[in-house]
């Protein structure tokens, strides 16, 4: 398939597969289907990365969160949002792109993956309850004693890899 890139405000066509020759820098191509648009790193003339960004606000484009990067943490996040209340799903969901301002929204299908995880780990356990205003029945999920443990043990985890890579994070007036 063909798309246009852009690379220091040229238009380029080229059509991606697995490895691409083409010249190293960044490349921005806007998926006009999708609110999306894909940043690409070409280095040494071979695609290495893709990462999905938001749309531009003003001239600057606002970077979300790498699925890779933050799926170990899912669990800290989801079981966060059970520590007072069971709560649903879609719930969940909604509440985790509101605390993160938008900046990582969990697919539906990595949100009950999890659940599924960690129910058969033990650290939640679902239940059914029958939304009174539509009458449809809705699946909970409230967090056990065990899933308790498993949060504090992950933000453990989650403080000693936060001083870990701040170790390798450059000062903002660093050559980079």
């Amino acid at each position: 398939m063909s798309k246009v890139y852009e690379r220091m405000g040229k238009n380029i066509v080229f059509t991606i597969s697995a490895v691409d020759i083409v010249p190293a820098g960044w490349y921005i191509y806007h998926d006009r289907r999708s609110t999306t648009v894909v940043a690409t790193a070409i280095v040494a003339t071979i695609i290495v990365a893709t990462t999905i960004v938001t749309k531009p606000k003003g001239d600057r484009f606002m970077a979300e969160i790498s699925s890779d990067v933050i799926r170990g943490y899912n669990d800290i996040i989801i079981l966060y949002l059970l520590l007072n209340d069971p709560s649903y799903g879609y719930e969940i969901s909604k509440q985790i792109r509101l605390m993160s301002e938008d900046k990582y929204i969990i697919k539906e299908t990595t949100l009950y993956s999890a659940f599924t995880r960690m129910e058969k780990n033990g650290f939640i356990e679902s239940f059914v309850d029958e939304d009174l205003a539509g009458g449809k029945k809705r699946t909970y999920y409230r967090i056990t004693a065990a899933g308790r443990e498993h949060y504090r043990a992950k933000c453990e985890e989650w403080t000693l890899t936060k001083e870990v890579i701040e170790k390798f994070i450059a000062d903002e007036g660093a050559n980079v």
